[in-house]
């Protein structure tokens, strides 16, 4: 079966990611259709999607081991990843999707992709308010942090929409403001006047990381700075550093069950690799971020479930919270 090309990338590329593309076919249908969240391959015959009604067993397969493993080895090809023992590769699609593939060195009964797809439309806050995300009262309160240069965490667990908010979060800032953008590896995409979007490399022996990226924004003129998500303790160190050096209207992720878990997070990862002890970490964070929104994956939907701030005193307070029960978003 032959596709036209959907990715439009440079000449002497183009035809490393129609490669891509041909070896993709027993997929091909699902990653091009715009409900498509997830696609997980767990083996060359044992595949899932989800969309919007949950995660659904699919009776598409790969002809055998040997052909999926062609379009993991044909991905890092692409992308030049190619030197040394393939076991894990991240891998960046040229439409800003993700995919994690690990081989039968890292999962032995077989080979598995997990590719989260980028949205084929980019969500803002009206779409999030209709499908019922979060109430026009809460996306004003928003506009409003981000418009008075608030600096804020979004928190939540993988999938639970936290790149679908700071994508439309950033849909806010002014149109003059310089945004760099820092992410392990590109998704966010934003169409932003004055943007810089900087990605850390994946190639063997690179000793650019997120955190180095963080710090190069300081020489890059940033009115904001965004970090996609924060994973580990030097990242979590250079965003700080960022905002205590006069950046305000930063924003970021990580992964956390609520606004005060994700603080604690930040003290464990800085406590942990002795940056700092872990009271003192705390401190560091309430006198940095003035905005917590807490994501979630419900039997609803996507919700944000929580908005909190940090008062004066340093103390949590919360402004929206959210009632799974009865799908309901309220005012504290």
């Amino acid at each position: 079966m032959k596709y036209d090309p959907i990715w439009k990338v440079a000449k002497n590329v183009q035809n490393k990611w129609n490669l891509v593309q041909h070896y993709m076919e027993p997929i091909f249908e699902y990653f091009i259709d715009p409900e498509v969240t997830e696609i997980m391959i767990n083996g060359f015959d044992n595949i899932f999607i989800e969309n919007n009604k949950g995660k659904i067993k699919t009776d598409a397969t790969f002809e055998n081991e040997e052909n999926l493993m062609r379009l993991i080895r044909q991905l890092s090809i692409a992308l030049r990843q190619d030197k040394g023992t393939l076991g894990v590769l991240h891998a960046r699609l040229p439409d800003q999707s993700r995919a994690c593939c690990t081989s039968t060195l890292i999962t032995p009964t077989g080979a598995s992709i997990t590719i989260r797809c980028a949205p084929k439309t980019v969500l803002t806050f009206d779409d999030l308010v209709k499908y019922k995300s979060l109430t026009q009262e809460m996306a004003d309160y928003i506009k409003v942090s981000v418009n008075e240069e608030k600096n804020a965490i979004i928190s939540g667990s993988t999938g639970s929409g936290k790149t679908t908010i700071l994508r439309a979060m950033a849909g806010f800032i002014a149109k003059d403001d310089r945004v760099i953008v820092c992410e392990d590896t590109q998704e966010l995409g934003l169409k932003l006047p004055n943007v810089i979007a900087m990605e850390a490399p994946k190639r063997e022996g690179s000793e650019i990381n997120l955190s180095y990226l963080i710090e190069t924004t300081l020489r890059q003129r940033p009115d904001r700075v965004i970090v996609g998500e924060i994973r580990d303790a030097s990242a979590c160190d250079a965003f700080l550093q960022v905002i205590n050096t006069g950046h305000d209207g930063c924003l970021t992720s990580i992964h956390a069950n609520n606004p005060a878990k994700a603080i604690r997070r930040i003290q464990y990862l800085l406590s942990k690799e002795g940056m700092i002890d872990f009271e003192m970490a705390g401190v560091e964070v309430k006198e940095s971020i003035n905005l917590f929104i807490q994501t979630k994956r419900t039997k609803h939907g996507k919700r944000i479930t929580e908005i909190t701030i940090l008062n004066e005193d340093g103390e949590m307070v919360k402004v929206f919270g959210y009632d799974q029960n009865n799908d309901l978003h309220f005012k504290v």
